[in-house]
């Protein structure tokens, strides 16, 4: 039986290739994609080829994503012992990811200077290696390329599941980047359509890529490995299917001016058989799950999904090479050069503080992502109060108001004008740094999920597990440290706005969720390192903690006065290039970003210093307390003995030490004999400081 299922595994990925490919052709015939163009006639290789290779580059991808989360996250363990090297099954799904990213990463170079031939045409003399990484989205495909050859990598050298999990890493971060190719790449509402090609891209990898290698390795797990299997992979395939449902919704409302469209518009028709046949796919998973200990009714259905998923795949190959109903290029000429540049129009309305608090700008995928944090942390309370343990409402409540303010930096009018104009820019910078980590951390997220999750028992680790292993990693240790926290947290300023690293999150979006990523992150590991609830690897002295708060928002504060006292424009080429306001003008709005800075980082120094001052004196009085019943149980022991070891030094702890006392004075004991100091009882002693 094993080697039958083995040799139908086999034939599984050459008949899913072949899927996908037909699909796409098919895709494309509806859409009119296969008709050659006029202006520029298409390569026959370009028209042809390139559906082949992007299905090719697909399935290394699910494979890669699909193969290490298995092999991190949801195959069972070898015992109750947490061991983290590879046991043979963990060995054969790293196996599997190795071959599938180094496939992916061969196709997406393959991607490069197929790029650059569609560009030039049939029968062009130019190098279309140069022509494809002249423009953004080649040398985005070479940096996927990159991506896919690290993880590749990684799984290679794999011996351990840390390793394996950094292999996973790359490739999750390739897959997103991918949301920057196509037409997402260069559509109308830029930061909605790639946000959305990248989370519907994630989800469908770790959706088809974990039900693949698992049918895959179905023939060499048992039937309780399988059901644990199973039934750990449901809740990301949920979570990847609200992904997909979210995304598509997202991006079907950029490219198409009405929902006839879906009937209208052979574009609108591979749109409709994709979302017919995801909804396919998600009632037969919910079947999947009611089955998890029959590993032939497994293979059926997972055999039926992936036929289903593959042209699935295809249709958005095709989609991906066709003209959307609605155009989604925009010429940089006249009135849309500013829409052209930053991917929506500024407010109509006048910069203001209250404006900040009225307009918005909708980012939906933050927005999504703010709700969903939101949502599982008031889950983790829910059974934290279901099971009876109490959680403090302040902790749930500073949570909340940092989800809360996420929503506004990303949604309101902080980002609605942030690419336009310095101060608003800001703004947004200050909150990201100042006031959504220190609420995030106030909110002990990690202490909630180590409470909330059940550990495993099976030596595997889960998503608790690894992020409690990452907190006590050596990595943790060496950033957890005030002065590094202080220093990545100053020194990234200047590095972001004395370099030209600010002018490129302002033009590309990557940038811009790089830049977003890392003040959130850098403003994180501040606030945990000075105010956090949840644990660390060792205790951090309360002084070190304010010395370090006072001497890195002071030069933050210093930074600001140099930002208001600067003789250069930052980011000039960009504010000129947009031609919304003079030099004069600009100058004008950098010193009031540079006085914001300075102002606003006044307020968090004094929230932060009476938060440590607190939780210093509340730290003092809990180890008393400590200190207090400890003595209740013992009897006063340790009191008792650090008085008779004082005793001791005076000469006075019996026979014994008066003997060690008479040997070091060489007076035979007259001099404590004549004070008398042996007969007074070393109980009297009462305060161990004395």
């Amino acid at each position: 039986m094993n080697a039958v299922s083995q040799r139908a595994g086999a034939l599984t990925l050459p008949l899913l290739l072949l899927l996908t490919v037909a699909a796409a052709l098919t895709g494309m015939a509806a859409t009119g994609a296969l008709v050659p163009a006029e202006l520029v006639p298409a390569s026959p290789l370009v028209t042809w080829g390139l559906p082949a290779v992007r299905a090719v580059h697909h399935l290394g991808l699910l494979l890669a994503i699909g193969a290490g989360g298995t092999a991190v996250l949801l195959l069972p363990g070898p015992g109750r012992r947490k061991v983290t090297t590879l046991d043979p099954l963990r060995r054969r799904a790293v196996r599997l990811g190795a071959a599938g990213a180094l496939l992916w990463a061969v196709a997406s170079l393959a991607l490069v200077p197929l790029g650059g031939l569609e560009a030039t045409g049939a029968g062009t003399d130019l190098d279309v290696w140069a022509v494809a990484l002249g423009g953004e989205l080649g040398r985005i495909q070479l940096g996927i390329t990159v991506l896919a050859a690290l993880s590749a990598l990684a799984f290679t050298l794999a011996r351990s599941t840390v390793l394996a999990c950094w292999g996973l890493a790359f490739a999750g971060l390739g897959a997103a980047a991918l949301g920057l190719a196509g037409h997402a790449g260069s559509s109308l509402d830029h930061i909605n359509a790639v946000n959305a090609m990248s989370v519907h891209l994630v989800a469908v990898s770790v959706w088809a890529g974990g039900l693949l290698v698992l049918f895959l390795l179905s023939a060499r797990m048992d039937e309780t490995q399988m059901a644990t299997a199973i039934r750990r992979f449901s809740p990301w395939a949920l979570a990847a299917v609200t992904g997909l449902a979210l995304s598509g919704l997202i991006s079907a409302w950029i490219r198409m001016s009405h929902w006839t469209e879906l009937l209208t518009t052979g574009y609108g028709r591979v749109v409709l058989f994709k979302a017919i046949g995801l909804l396919t796919l998600a009632l037969l998973g919910a079947l999947q799950r009611h089955r998890l200990g029959e590993r032939v009714r497994f293979r059926h259905l997972a055999m039926s999904e992936g036929l289903i998923m593959a042209m699935v795949i295809g249709a958005s190959i095709a989609l991906g090479r066709s003209a959307p109903p609605v155009p989604q290029e925009i010429p940089a000429v006249g009135e849309l050069r500013v829409l052209s540049l930053v991917g929506y129009l500024p407010p109509e309305r006048e910069f203001s503080p209250a404006a900040l608090f009225t307009v918005v700008q909708p980012d939906w995928i933050a927005l999504a992502l703010a709700v969903t944090m939101a949502g599982l942390y008031l889950t983790g309370v829910v059974r934290l109060t279901r099971r009876g343990d109490a959680w403090p409402w302040i902790r749930t409540a500073c949570f909340l108001a940092g989800c809360l303010a996420f929503a506004w930096v990303l949604n309101g009018g902080a980002a609605a004008w942030g690419k336009f104009r310095f101060d608003a820019h800001m703004i947004q910078h200050m909150a990201m740094m100042m006031i959504v980590p220190p609420l995030w951390v106030l909110g002990g997220p990690v202490t909630l999920l180590s409470r909330a999750v059940a550990p495993r028992t099976d030596g595997s680790r889960g998503v608790r597990e690894w992020v409690l292993a990452a907190l006590h990693s050596g990595y943790s240790r060496v950033v957890s440290s005030p002065p590094v926290a202080g220093f990545i947290f100053v020194g990234s300023l200047i590095l972001f706005y004395f370099s030209p690293l600010f002018e490129m999150a302002m033009r590309h979006h990557l940038g811009h969720v790089l830049m977003t990523v890392h003040f959130l992150a850098s403003g994180y590991l501040f606030a945990w390192v000075l105010i956090g609830i949840d644990p660390s690897q060792k205790p951090i002295n309360p002084v070190l903690k304010l010395i370090t708060l006072l001497v890195t928002l002071a030069f933050h504060a210093f930074f600001g006065v140099a930002m208001v006292s600067a003789t250069w424009l930052v980011a000039e080429d960009w504010y000129t290039q947009l031609g919304m306001y003079s030099l004069n003008r600009l100058e004008l709005i950098q010193v009031r970003g540079g006085t914001i800075m300075w102002a606003i980082s006044e307020v968090p120094t004094v929230g932060y210093a009476i938060i440590v001052a607190a939780m210093w004196m509340q730290s003092d009085d809990r180890r008393a307390r400590q200190y207090d019943r400890k003595a209740e149980r013992d009897g006063g022991a340790e009191l008792a003995a650090y008085n008779a070891y004082l005793a001791s030094l005076r000469g006075d702890g019996g026979r014994g030490g008066s003997d060690r006392g008479d040997d070091e004075r060489g007076d035979g004991g007259r001099s404590g004999s004549g004070r008398g100091d042996g007969e007074r009882p070393a109980s009297t002693t009462s305060d161990p400081s004395a």
